[in-house]
């Protein structure tokens, strides 16, 4: 497996790990700690996707050459 694959996986897991958080911590949505970890977790997601669209521009690119 080449690297950005293996990249790619990676992010997944760890947008999986940040989706479970999100779940488990529902239930005390209402603290202000809460809410910036809520935060947080929606700002690196967000990240995680951008390089995942980079990754998968990148596999493109290196395919159609």
């Amino acid at each position: 497996m080449s690297g950005s694959s293996n990249r790619m996986l990676d992010l997944l897991q760890q947008l999986s790990v940040l989706n479970q958080l999100d779940s488990q911590s529902r239930s005390d949505a209402n603290s202000e700690a809460a809410l910036l970890d809520s935060n947080g977790r929606r700002m690196k997601r967000q990240e995680i996707r951008a390089e995942m669209k980079r990754l998968a521009a990148y596999a493109r690119q290196k395919s159609s050459e």
